[in-house]
């Protein structure tokens, strides 16, 4: 479990906390939009399952409540597009809650507007997930692997077109993946790290514009559930794990 909140500060290379987390949670996704941080779900100190949005200001370094989600999730992903939040996937609540249980990988995404403090669904996923990458670049939001609804690593690109309202399955991933991270540099995505078939410490660079993919090497040490960030020209894989390994490492662009 996790309360704790910290700024990476490049220049000075040091690690600063802040202040922490209301509710400590695993399990949740975290998404930026503008000078706000977003916590979105994850499963409490009693394992239960969390509908609650907190938010970071940055600014004013301090927290609030937004509205809650309309499903209760953990092991989901979440991203900003055209100043919205949307969250994807994930498990829900105990056995018998609707609309899936623990063991079920959801289908269901919901976008949020900060200004109305208002959640609405959109179209569901193709293929239900749960532990995928999710980001956005050029007005749409991509999924990558995840586990699904069988308990499989999913070897599926998802990509949704908010003008549509519509998931397609524009590619397939190098290898089925789960417990991946990506980062956006430019229009290039890149995928790295996680539970996978074949290597933990493999990066590829997906092409938004062409839906091809390209091998850029490897990171430093084998990883899953890491996180990455792009800042500047350079990609930050933070934390993970695999064995005893807990560390945080940089990609040159």
């Amino acid at each position: 479990m996790c309360d704790k909140l910290y700024l990476v500060d490049q220049k000075a290379k040091e690690i600063i906390p802040k202040s922490d987390i209301p509710s400590p949670r695993k399990e949740f996704s975290a998404c930026a939009i503008g000078c706000n941080v977003y916590i979105t779900g994850g499963r409490g100190s009693e394992n239960g399952v969390s509908k609650d949005v907190w938010v970071y200001d940055t600014v004013q370094e301090e927290w609030s409540k937004a509205a809650p989600m309309l499903i209760a999730r953990f092991g989901h992903g979440s991203a900003e597009l055209k100043h919205c939040l949307y969250v994807v996937g994930g498990h829900t609540a105990a056995t018998g809650c609707l609309p899936a249980s623990p063991s079920v990988s959801l289908k269901q995404v919901e976008q949020f507007d900060p200004v109305a403090n208002k959640w609405t669904m959109v179209a569901p996923l193709r293929e239900g997930v749960s532990n995928a990458a999710v980001v956005s670049v050029k007005l749409k939001l991509f999924a990558f692997g995840g586990t699904s609804v069988t308990h499989d690593k999913l070897p599926k690109v998802q990509c949704y077109d908010p003008q549509e309202n519509r998931w397609s399955v524009p590619a397939s991933c190098p290898q089925p993946w789960r417990y991946t991270a990506a980062a956006v540099l430019g229009n290039q995505i890149f995928v790295m790290g996680g539970d996978t078939e074949f290597s933990a410490c493999s990066a590829y660079k997906f092409s938004s514009d062409s839906y091809q993919w390209t091998k850029v090497g490897d990171v430093t040490a084998k990883r899953m559930s890491c996180q990455a960030v792009a800042s500047g020209n350079k990609l930050y894989v933070v934390g993970g794990y695999f064995g005893t390994q807990r560390t945080w490492k940089h990609l040159p662009a």
